[in-house]
């Protein structure tokens, strides 16, 4: 049976975060729920360090201060498992992104334990435990919790601590932890958050649009992005992307005209009709309008381009015992025609894509520019 402390008073918080202040080890994880919201409402904190197991109620704790500031303490290595969620809900709620930072579902693909293995798994390999995962999609705002969701929940980082140091060990022995820690670095900073005039070209079929139509959807998407913001609702519960499509090709100019079209909901016309109208007025009288979206799949030598960049990752990666999926997804694939078809401006610095740079550079490097050149 996992012993923990549950931590729901100030005081309490304060104690337990000098005696973490010491440590060199942090594991974490966090549980909450994300169903309306934009941002993530968090309902547990679960941390251990190899004495105390601590599950914080942020519910009951208004000042969560001395724990935020845990987060980047260079001295403490911060352990979780698939935190790219956790990430997300750590940089809206302490602005800190956690470092340093070892992953162990990183950590488990770079050993041959396979991409994307989930935590059971990771547990069952090195604890030869089977972890019940019946209390993940439960209400974590609800209180109390019961004695199950709590068990849970300490279990995800009580194990967890377990097996760093195996796994650690095993990354030594294969000689990738010094990969491991430039992956984890990077996804500890990745952020899938665009500036909200950018957040058009996330919406589906774009690309049908002329540069008048661009130029409203520009509007009408960062528009969506603020009020969401603004609101803490999830950006589909406001418009969503098939209506702001509608919008910006048909380019209604009365309520009328808003009504007349088929999969445009009545409820967001009342809420929001005028101020529609108001943004496709002003997107049409922009001086200068986005410029096309083109497909990738659109260029001539798309199919040729990805197939070779995929083989040459294929060839690689058996190469060196790393997971094709974890060195290029298609993903990521793409952001590299995308960044080598279309140049940014020369007075702006460009942001390397990700297959070239760090590690990836260093195992796909020359090659991979030839290929592209």
């Amino acid at each position: 049976m996992v012993t923990y402390r549950y931590i729901d008073t100030q005081v309490a918080l304060d104690e337990l975060c000098q005696h973490y202040n010491k440590a060199s080890l942090l594991v974490l994880d966090t549980e909450f729920v994300r169903e309306r919201t934009y941002h993530a409402a968090l309902g547990l904190i679960q941390v251990y360090d190899g004495q105390i197991l601590a599950l914080i109620d942020p519910l009951a704790i208004s000042d969560l201060s001395c724990f935020w500031s845990l987060l980047d303490a260079q001295h403490i290595t911060k352990v979780v498992h698939a935190g790219s969620e956790d990430f997300e809900v750590f940089r809206h709620y302490a602005g800190v992104n956690l470092s340093p930072l070892f992953d162990s579902q990183v950590a488990a693909a770079l050993v041959g334990l396979g991409a994307s293995l989930g935590y059971a798994k990771l547990v069952k390999e090195f604890c030869d435990i089977e972890l019940d995962k019946g209390e993940s999609r439960t209400n974590w705002l609800a209180r109390p919790l019961t004695d199950a969701q709590l068990t849970y929940a300490a279990n995800d980082v009580y194990y967890l601590y377990q097996l760093y140091t195996p796994l650690l060990a095993r990354l030594k022995e294969a000689g990738k932890e010094a990969i491991c820690q430039q992956e984890c670095a990077r996804l500890a900073v990745k952020t899938s958050n665009k500036p909200a005039m950018e957040k058009y070209l996330d919406v589906s079929n774009a690309w049908q649009l002329d540069r008048q139509q661009l130029s409203v959807l520009q509007l009408l998407a960062a528009w969506r992005q603020n009020e969401a913001v603004k609101r803490n609702l999830a950006q589909g519960f406001i418009v969503k992307d098939s209506e702001l499509f509608l919008i910006a090709k048909l380019l209604p100019t009365s309520l009328n005209g808003l009504r007349a079209i088929e999969g445009i909901h009545p409820m967001m016309i009342k809420r929001h009709g005028k101020t529609v109208l108001g943004l496709i007025s002003k997107g049409l009288e922009q001086k200068t309008y986005p410029e096309k979206v083109i497909r990738l799949i659109d260029y001539p030598k798309y199919k040729q381009s990805f197939k070779a960049i995929k083989a040459l990752v294929e060839e690689v990666a058996g190469e060196v015992d790393i997971p094709k999926e974890m060195i290029a997804s298609k993903k990521l694939i793409h952001e590299t025609l995308s960044f080598h078809w279309n140049p940014i401006a020369e007075d702006l610095e460009p942001e390397l894509p990700v297959l070239m740079s760090s590690w990836r550079h260093q195992l796909l490097g020359d090659k991979l520019e030839k290929l592209l050149d």
